[in-house]
């Protein structure tokens, strides 16, 4: 074990007590040994007990302890106190410029227990709730979680998705004569991503001279040539003959288990295609497109016809959005005025309820206050309709937040989980079926509580749930915010099956928030959702009737 090793046991050990607010001598004194230790020119692995305890500031504590590291290889005091620490909240301490002390408050007054909740808190206006933090140390936290969690190889498909169309339109423009586009996951609309990947004609020669911006080139090979992008995102070129592209393009859009179908597989190794469409033609196979390849077998997967699917245009209505009055940025003039601005016809605010008192939950008082704000916006806009909507708590028990007399005067209500979300699948399951049955609940919102890239979702019977939903006239929200993407894709043809319809909702908690909706028609999209299954696709006055249970 190297000097640095041991030391940074000791800073490790030095944060952690910080943060259940241990002996403050303790905290110093393992704090000067970290710096002392990472410093020191001996080896200490090749020092005596009584060496290192006249190193100055090290003394007989601390020597028995780097005793114990070197012979042992783990610090019993570092153990005991991870023990009190869940894993994500030290995974904080790995972010430039968040100590301790922040990380406490973000632990204790937020619940914040991950790098991705951290940001998600973030993306929620959550921190400008907290003594100590503002607008611009929450902005300065998010671009640094942010790096954070680019350094860890997995990206969201909204962080990616920009980029690999500036990457794709400068080769489209540098090498206009070959064929180029997208490959792999990012073809097929997967919520989470490893790279860019893209697929062209064109010799190993002429793409060298290919000048991608803002990029550092990392390898090339004869058939390859990758990139990262901006110091992050990881870009892989694919080359192959143009006769081979239709070959090449199912191969590395993969999944494994589409192409390794018997359909094709050795076909493939007969003949070349140059292009994906007339490989399926001439395999005699309807064209499956790419989104829908992650489905167990080509023989299952989705064959829905591009009209049919589910497309951002369809969209009339912002349903799921936050305002000021609770933990939004804009006030609900704003927001009305935006979602106008973009082109939508209806805006259903659902500010959170009184019981998600970290997110600024209203009160009786307020929801009095906002429903006669909402009164004045309509007066004044007649060719837009603002709807009285709530995200209210579905409690740890399945009760939902505020009584059955306040919630009917709501004109939405999205029944959601935010708190206590350590539950066993039986109790997960039992308390979203008890929210589900309450006859003031239309729709259910991001019903499994996953952010991605940072928590799974809680265990759920899916089934019985989506079986609970049908039987009781809920609708369940694709929540569009990237960090969510929930109900996930895979749910959407059981849910639909059932007779479930859905609303595509960018959970928005500013003006911009509102664009989200994009996201989440991706996620509708990979799902075989159809537009006559989608609820904001209706009127104003036709989405408020489907709602009637």
């Amino acid at each position: 074990m190297t000097n640095q090793e041991i030391a940074t046991h000791f800073r490790t050990l030095a944060n952690l007590l910080e943060l259940l607010e241990e002996n403050p001598f303790k905290i110093r004194s393992y704090r000067n040994a970290y710096n002392t230790l990472r410093k020191h020119d001996r080896d200490l692995a090749s020092m005596k007990s009584d060496e290192i305890e006249k190193i100055p500031g090290v003394g007989k504590a601390i020597s028995s302890k780097i005793g114990e590291l070197l012979e042992t290889g783990s610090l019993n005091a570092l153990e005991k106190a991870r023990k009190e620490i869940p894993p994500g909240v030290e995974e904080l301490l790995n972010i430039k410029g968040l100590g301790p002390g922040k990380i406490r408050k973000l632990w204790r007054g937020l619940e914040v227990q991950s790098p991705g909740e951290l940001l998600y808190a973030c993306k929620e206006n959550r921190l400008l709730k907290l003594k100590g933090f503002g607008q611009k140390s929450q902005s300065d936290i998010i671009s640094k979680v942010e790096f954070h969690l680019s350094q860890q190889g997995k990206f969201l498909y909204a962080e990616l998705i920009d980029a690999a169309k500036e990457v794709l339109a400068t080769f489209s423009s540098e090498m206009a004569g070959e064929m180029v586009t997208f490959t792999g996951k990012l073809r097929r609309i997967m919520p989470v991503l490893e790279e860019i990947s893209l697929l062209a004609t064109g010799t190993l020669e002429d793409w060298k001279k290919v000048s991608l911006p803002n990029a550092e080139l990392e390898q090339m090979g004869d058939n390859y040539i990758r990139w990262t992008l901006e110091e992050k995102y990881p870009v892989c070129l694919h080359l192959c003959p143009a006769a081979e592209f239709g070959n090449k393009q199912l191969e590395l859009t993969g999944p494994e288990a589409f192409t390794d179908s018997p359909l094709w597989k050795d076909k493939l190794r007969e003949q070349s295609y140059s292009s994906e469409k007339k490989l399926f033609n001439a395999l005699g196979v309807t064209y499956i497109k790419p989104e829908f390849r992650d489905w167990e077998s080509p023989e299952n997967a989705l064959e829905l016809s591009e009209t049919e699917i589910l497309s951002e245009r369809d969209i009339l209505g912002v349903v799921h959005a936050h305002s000021n009055y609770s933990d939004g940025i804009n006030s609900l003039e704003e927001m009305v005025d935006a979602a106008r601005e973009k082109g939508f016809k209806y805006l259903a605010i659902t500010d959170h309820s009184a019981y998600a008192a970290y997110a600024g939950g209203l009160r009786e008082k307020d929801v009095l206050e906002q429903w006669a704000e909402i009164d004045r916006l309509n007066e004044k806009r007649d060719s837009f309709r603002v709807i009285k909507g709530i995200e209210a708590d579905i409690l740890p028990n399945g009760d939902m937040d505020y009584g059955p007399e306040l919630l009917s005067g709501f004109e939405l209500v999205i029944a959601s989980v935010h708190s206590v979300l350590k539950m066993d699948r039986e109790r997960a399951t039992d308390r979203l079926i008890k929210a589900i049955e309450n006859p003031s609940v239309h729709m259910l919102g991001h019903p499994t509580g996953r952010l991605l890239l940072s928590r799974p979702g809680y265990p759920l019977d899916m089934p019985k749930i989506l079986d609970a939903c049908a039987q009781n006239g809920v609708a369940i929200e694709i929540n569009a915010n990237p960090h969510r993407l929930d109900l996930d894709w895979q749910w959407i043809r059981p849910a639909a099956e059932r007779g479930i319809k859905f609303s595509i909702n960018p959970d928005a908690h500013s003006t911009m928030g509102i664009d989200d909706i994009k996201y989440g028609i991706s996620v509708a999209q990979k799902g075989g959702m159809l537009k006559s299954e989608c609820l904001n696709t209706l009127e104003a006055a036709d989405f408020l009737s489907s709602l009637k249970k």
